[in-house]
């Protein structure tokens, strides 16, 4: 079943979560959305009823820290990751990555929940990780920022990302979740 949404700026089929055959089938999965979306929490629970491993783009493109390793080593390990048989890999995915790891993934499950969500989940990130750092992030305690805050209060990061998803050629493999209540559903068919 293939729906459509307004986004605001673009106009994106996507396939709606409510066709859940393709839970039984997902082999190489790739969890988006905006920053403090709960890519990471979704993405474990999912590993939990899959048995995929987890990829974690934090882990990939950060030294502790905060060191950024660069674009080409982060797409060079990226593309090592992804050339795997089985995963899930979840996070910011760099804009020149995305094209081979969209068209190697059979399952796109794109986090699109409302501002004032992810604006809550980064202020409680911030406070409960400010001094220990997430397990994905060792060496690398939260920092607040207003401009960060503002980027994901007005989605920023999702205008290039729907962009991209609108080209897949594939669009039965993006499912969309609206919000919270809707992955916890998803996730209680995943098998």
């Amino acid at each position: 079943m293939i729906e459509s949404f307004f986004t605001g700026l673009i106009l994106i089929p996507v396939t709606h979560f409510r066709t859940f055959g393709i839970v039984n089938n997902m082999k190489k999965v790739v969890v988006v959305g905006v920053s403090a979306s709960g890519k990471s929490t979704f993405s474990r629970e999912l590993s939990k009823k899959t048995d995929l491993p987890t990829i974690f783009m934090d882990e990939i493109m950060w030294n502790p820290g905060w060191e950024y390793i660069g674009d080409e080593a982060t797409v060079s390990a990226l593309d090592k990751e992804s050339s795997k048989t089985e995963w899930i890999i979840e996070g910011y995915v760099t804009t020149n990555a995305r094209t081979f790891l969209f068209e190697r993934a059979d399952t796109i499950i794109y986090l699109n929940y409302a501002p004032w969500i992810a604006t809550c989940r980064y202020i409680k990130r911030w406070w409960n990780h400010r001094v220990q750092s997430r397990p994905e992030l060792v060496g690398s305690p939260e920092k607040f920022s207003f401009k960060f805050l503002k980027l994901v209060w007005t989605k920023g990061e999702a205008i290039s990302l729907k962009r991209f998803l609108q080209d897949i050629s594939d669009q039965s493999k993006i499912i969309t979740l609206s919000s919270p209540k809707e992955a916890e559903e998803f996730l209680s068919r995943a098998l």
